[in-house]
């Protein structure tokens, strides 16, 4: 019995060994003609490089990262080999490679990783294509990367890349690595049967393009979201659209955000993105999106945010009440340089711009010489307010005297009372325009803004 008995545990400790294999990560490497080194392993995640873990180059060239958790499946990057090398850490978490230092992509080889095999296959693709596209440029002496036949040559191998990409997705349409590569590739555009281009051809053309934006980013794949091109990507839309109309850009909005159904860290980054570029928005457009986006996707799906999350959307909401459009602004009591009490309601003007600024800041001190030239340009029609959210006097008067902003109703907060975030002032300099009754003409402006604001 006794002997049974132990044959079991040792069958299950054999098990339980096996089973703890499987779990966590463990990448080893090995470079040739290395000097020891550190190299850090990091993880491509929302437009960053996460940290994860580091690992030191030994005399023999070898290193290991390991942990008992497993990543999130994605794109990593070696920080200390070149300029950075990125590898895929998905399926298989538990591999190893080998390579040159001196011709890493050359060289490199895995073992139990067919991902990053098709991933090195692919670059090593690239490149014979490229230095054959450099054979060609120097045989037919092109100097100038202009010149029409190197264009057409450079769409020839931009072709042949793109074929290779798609023939490899027709047979793993699933495949993390080869959905990141055409990740890469932008949407194919129609062709329009017109001979002569109108305004409305323009028109479908762009709307044609914002539908499809995201044709090969695959915004369903959780993975996606943990590697450089899908973050970029998001950011480079979300600027070339944030000036449309208000219902064309949530209509816009609605549309991404729906494709990212089924995520959690993916529809996160593009909810988060968009409210944080709209929180403390200057335009009409961009304030509804914010409220839109908040109601719809953070106040209806509360599982997705954690507490400190949804405390600031509570704050944010409650600053942008207290100083909504056409609202009087909050009352300001401050010193001026002469140690006198000023009450911003006493401002006579038809025009009041509060602005709030930090004497030390770049920022402020870049904008203020503008800001001085625009407000001579009005002077019957325009006062500025002028808050120094630095207290200390010396500095104060320093930069007031620096910049000649004598003209200026120059005020500060000696008692230090004033919690100034509760105003929205959260960016420096912080602009906001107030009628004659100081009611909120427009709020969180850019100096561009406000000359039009002027000028209408």
């Amino acid at each position: 019995m006794f002997k049974a008995i132990h044959f079991v545990g040792f069958l299950l400790m054999i098990l339980v060994k096996s089973a703890l294999a499987q779990n966590g990560f463990r990448i080893e490497g090995k470079l040739h003609n290395a000097t020891p080194m550190r190299l850090i392993l990091a993880q491509h995640f929302g437009g960053e490089l996460m940290p994860i873990d580091t690992a030191v180059v030994g005399q023999d060239g070898r290193f290991v990262w390991e942990d008992t958790h497993t990543i999130p499946a994605g794109m990593c990057r070696i920080i200390g080999i070149g300029r950075g090398l990125d590898i895929v850490v998905a399926d298989s978490q538990r591999f190893s490679f080998e390579a040159d230092i001196k011709d890493v992509i050359g060289t490199i080889r895995f073992q139990n990783s067919t991902e990053n095999t098709q991933f090195f296959d692919y670059q090593r693709q690239v490149r014979v294509r490229y230095q054959k596209a450099l054979i060609f440029r120097k045989q037919t002496n092109i100097k100038d990367d202009n010149d029409p036949r190197w264009k057409a040559r450079f769409e020839e191998l931009n072709e042949e890349i793109k074929y290779y990409v798609d023939s490899l997705y027709v047979k793993q349409p699933e495949s993390f690595v080869i959905r990141f590569l055409k990740s890469y590739q932008e949407p194919k555009r129609p062709i329009l049967p017109i001979k002569k281009w109108t305004a409305k051809d323009s028109l479908y053309l762009q709307s044609y393009i914002r539908a499809h934006y995201f044709e090969n980013s695959f915004l369903s794949d959780e993975r996606m979201i943990y590697t450089p091109t899908v973050p970029a990507r998001i950011t480079r839309f979300w600027k070339n659209i944030e000036k449309l109309p208000s219902s064309e850009l949530i209509k816009t909005i609605e549309n991404v955000i729906g494709q990212t159904q089924g995520t959690v860290e993916l529809r996160k980054f593009v909810v988060g993105k968009v409210a944080n570029d709209t929180e403390f928005a200057s335009t009409a457009a961009l304030d509804s999106l914010y409220s839109y986006i908040i109601e719809k996707y953070v106040t209806h799906e509360p599982s997705l945010w954690d507490a400190s999350t949804l405390q600031k959307v509570k704050e944010i909401k409650q600053i942008k009440d207290r100083v909504s459009l056409n609202k009087t602004f909050p009352e300001l009591i401050l010193v001026d340089t002469l140690n006198r009490q000023i009450a911003l309601n006493e401002i006579n003007s038809d025009y009041t711009l509060l602005f709030f600024y930090d004497p030390g800041c770049s920022h402020c001190r870049e904008q203020t010489p503008k800001l001085t030239k625009l407000a001579k340009q009005y002077p019957e029609k325009l006062k500025v307010f002028a808050v120094s959210l630095d207290a200390e006097e010396k500095t104060w008067k320093e930069f007031i005297k620096d910049f000649r902003t004598e003209t200026f109703v120059n005020v500060r907060d000696a008692s230090r009372k004033i919690e100034f975030d509760k105003l929205g002032v959260y960016h420096y300099p912080t602009l906001y325009l107030l009628d004659r009754q100081k009611k909120i003409v427009a709020r969180w402006l850019s100096l561009s803004q406000l000359e039009s604001y002027l000028l209408n």
